[in-house]
């Protein structure tokens, strides 16, 4: 690729070049002309990569590898003067966009897993809310299930006692009667 220069390339030999499939680097292309890159084309309508392509193409390669979205990565790639990335910076620079690329990046991994984790403790909240009312309604239907039945004993004493009492009082009349009232009684 030496000659990359005065040479477009086919993307077998790019996908070649950038470790991918062919269809991979088909469907890159194409969200980068969706996203506003141009490649150039043959008679044919076939893209023709060249050098820049290809720095476009390891620089998305590296995006992604670094879990970018592949949607922010084409945004990125398609924003960046691709013919000067490595040839106009100084590694000083790189090196502190690289920082501030992994900075971005773990503070949007950081802002997901924030968020996940409120999600996720917003719904165990609600679970736990929801299971606290059942349990409570159950202990509310038992203990009103208890207090009936309780209450059906205690009359069921009361009638039973009230008919005690009665017996009691008959057979104390009985015993104050004489022999010959209780005998005559009877008649």
């Amino acid at each position: 690729m030496s000659n990359a220069s005065e040479y477009g390339y086919f993307a077998k030999d790019v996908a070649a070049d950038l470790e991918v499939t062919t269809s991979t680097l088909r469907r890159w292309s194409i969200e980068l002309e969706k996203a506003g890159y141009k490649f150039e084309r043959n008679e044919k309508d076939q893209r023709i990569y060249y050098e820049r392509d290809f720095k476009a193409f390891r620089e998305l390669r590296k995006l992604i590898n670094n879990n970018v979205v592949l949607v922010d990565a084409i945004k990125a790639i398609v924003s960046m003067d691709v013919e000067g990335l490595n040839a106009s910076q100084t590694p000083g620079v790189y090196r502190e966009e690289t920082r501030l690329t992994k900075q971005l990046l773990e503070e949007l991994l950081d802002a997901k897993i924030n968020k996940a984790i409120q999600q996720a403790f917003e719904e165990g909240r609600r679970q736990g809310q929801k299971e606290i009312k059942d349990t409570i309604n159950k202990m509310e239907q038992r203990s009103k299930e208890r207090d009936d039945n309780l209450m059906s004993v205690i009359r069921s004493i009361q009638e039973e006692k009230e008919e005690v009492k009665q017996l009691i009082a008959v057979s104390q009349e009985q015993e104050k009667k004489t022999f010959w009232q209780r005998f005559f009684s009877r008649i």
